[in-house]
């Protein structure tokens, strides 16, 4: 029964993406689907920066003799920022818990950090 009831939530979330136009978003829920869409794109880039930066260091760096522990601080250092991030974004919805501004100032916050760190894994890659 619960796989059931999850299967026609995610039906009817899906559907509700694919109906929304995010230019009209006029209410709480509306708001915080068109926030989360918006948030998932730049998770994707996110996840593209980072793969194409660690692809690039195995290119650049795997026969120097530094490389395992090389590729062993930048997975750490990412690892960190990704619990600094929750972590700093739980801080912003716990801050606005009582309100419905929660959830899209916690998405804004996760995309606004994401977006940060996209721009330092690329000046990372240029060094």
């Amino acid at each position: 029964m619960r796989l059931f009831l999850s299967f026609i939530t995610l039906a009817c979330a899906s559907s509700f993406a694919h109906a929304l136009d995010c230019n009209k978003a006029s209410n709480t829920m509306e708001i915080n689907e068109c926030a989360s869409i918006e948030q998932q794109k730049v998770e994707a880039k996110l996840n593209q920066v980072y793969q194409r930066v660690l692809k690039g260091m195995e290119k650049d760096y795997a026969s120097d003799g530094n490389f395992a522990d090389m590729k062993k601080s930048f997975v750490n250092a990412q690892r960190a920022w990704i619990k600094f991030r929750e972590a700093d974004c739980d801080a912003v919805y716990q801050k606005n818990i009582g309100g419905t501004i929660r959830t899209v100032m916690h998405i804004s916050c996760m995309q606004a950090r994401a977006k940060r760190r996209i721009e330092e894994l690329e000046e990372f890659e240029k060094n």
